[in-house]
């Protein structure tokens, strides 16, 4: 697979577009789906952020659950090792690396407008978000790499912000979504 197949429309996604808008059922699906992927149970609720201030304050929250954190960092750190044993440290690297700033000056841009039009101008809280798409398109990419499947939690996860949506974490037992 050629880095440009692995990145191919990614200036097209809608970034932060649906933040803040209610959640439709296929929001659900897609949030369960990348619950389900990474293990969680079926416990795990499903709840909307209606704002970039209520975004800030799931972010600031002290009751974040590490355990999905954990679990992508371990799945981040051995899809490398595949892709590494795969093509070589330097190609996985070079494949990865192709179009990573174009796609974070994307991912930011797009982050700074969807802000603006609901007021915010807070350029902190906006990196945070760009920062996290750019994390879930960077694992994307490993993931496609390494040739999982399309079930797999960081497609999944990838899914959720291409349709403009943001996963901001596990608080207390609840996914929430922006």
């Amino acid at each position: 697979m050629s880095a440009d197949t692995i990145g191919h429309g990614l200036s097209s996604v809608g970034w932060f577009s649906a933040c803040g808008l209610p959640l439709e059922a296929s929001d659900r699906t897609d949030a369960r789906s990348y619950l389900d992927a990474l293990g969680l149970p079926a416990s795990v609720r499903i709840d909307p952020v209606a704002s970039w201030a209520h975004a800030e304050r799931i972010l600031r929250h002290p009751g974040w659950d590490p355990l999905w954190w954990e679990r992508e960092e371990s799945e981040r750190t051995r899809l490398t090792a595949v892709c590494i044993a795969k093509l070589g440290q330097a190609a996985m690297f070079e494949r990865l690396q192709i179009g990573a700033g174009v796609e974070h000056d994307v991912i930011h841009g797009a982050a700074a407008v969807v802000a603006a039009r609901s007021g915010l101008s807070d350029p902190a809280l906006i990196r945070v978000a760009a920062g996290a798409a750019s994390v879930a398109s960077h694992c994307r990419m490993l993931a496609k790499l390494a040739d999982v499947g399309p079930e797999h939690l960081f497609l999944r996860k990838f899914g959720l912000f291409e349709a403009g949506r943001w996963p901001l974490g596990i608080v207390d037992g609840v996914l929430h979504l922006f």
